[in-house]
């Protein structure tokens, strides 16, 4: 789940399908003042941030047949599956978030960028993402071609991104990963992220401007003698909060 391990992790609250979390909206001030003049005075203000609570459900229906002259392994990898469609579900409702609140690129990129390019990217999301939040762009998410994308970029026929050599500073990708290097940012190569070059295929974040909460897996399941069926189904909860606007930066093609 490359969007939510791009960002920071908490516990869901027991209870609930809303929660809401404390913000501060306005900061006390300390400033240069005379001899004799009154202190700086800006009292503290906060207020409260209302996360929705998700629901990611999704079952399997099967004969008594199936279950009971197949091998146990069957059972096991089902829900092995099950579970994994269950993250992607999860991880694609993360990724919808960032990319709708990320701050849009001035600078259009209509195809996949170049080096140059690319670093520019870099440096135009992390001071809109410091002077946004004061805090710094640790992480960048890319989608599938913008990550081949990355590894195709060269200087003269050497790879700037797959290193092979320790003078090869810009970063580093591996082909057999889908973590790495970008400039100074940690990758997170998503193929539930958007594809191509479209909006949202590159995204720079802060990762404590956004929070994943989640709690357990939950498993149910029904037996009918009306049709001999089995029905098995998985869900769990989710939550994931909006803490900093401007916490990230995306592509604007």
């Amino acid at each position: 789940r490359p969007s939510i391990e791009a960002i920071s992790r908490g516990a869901l609250p027991d209870a609930g399908m809303t929660f809401e979390i404390p913000k501060i909206t306005v900061v006390p001030t300390v400033a240069q003042t005379n001899e004799g003049s009154g202190f700086s005075d800006t009292n503290m203000e906060s207020s409260f941030i209302s996360v929705p609570v998700k629901k990611f459900a999704g079952q399997q229906n099967f004969t008594v047949e199936l279950l009971t002259r197949t091998s146990p392994l069957f059972y096991d990898e089902l829900l092995r599956n099950m579970v994994a469609a269950m993250a992607k579900a999860q991880n694609a409702y993360v990724s919808s978030i960032l990319v709708a609140n990320a701050t849009i690129d001035a600078t259009t990129l209509a195809a996949a960028p170049t080096a140059a390019e690319l670093l520019s990217f870099v440096s135009r999301g992390a001071a809109s993402v410091y002077s946004n939040t004061t805090g710094f762009a640790r992480n960048i998410i890319m989608g599938s071609t913008q990550w081949a994308n990355a590894m195709a970029l060269n200087d003269n026929g050497r790879p700037i991104y797959v290193a092979s050599q320790p003078q090869n500073a810009g970063g580093e990708i591996r082909p057999d990963s889908l973590r790495g290097n970008i400039a100074g940012l940690d990758l997170y190569a998503d193929f539930g992220a958007p594809q191509g070059t479209d909006d949202g295929s590159m995204i720079i974040v802060n990762p404590t401007a956004y929070t994943w909460y989640e709690g357990n897996n939950y498993q149910l399941r029904a037996e009918s003698t009306a049709d001999g069926s089995i029905n098995v189904g998985v869900y769990s909860f989710g939550a994931c909060a909006i803490k900093l606007a401007g916490g990230a930066f995306r592509n604007n093609k």
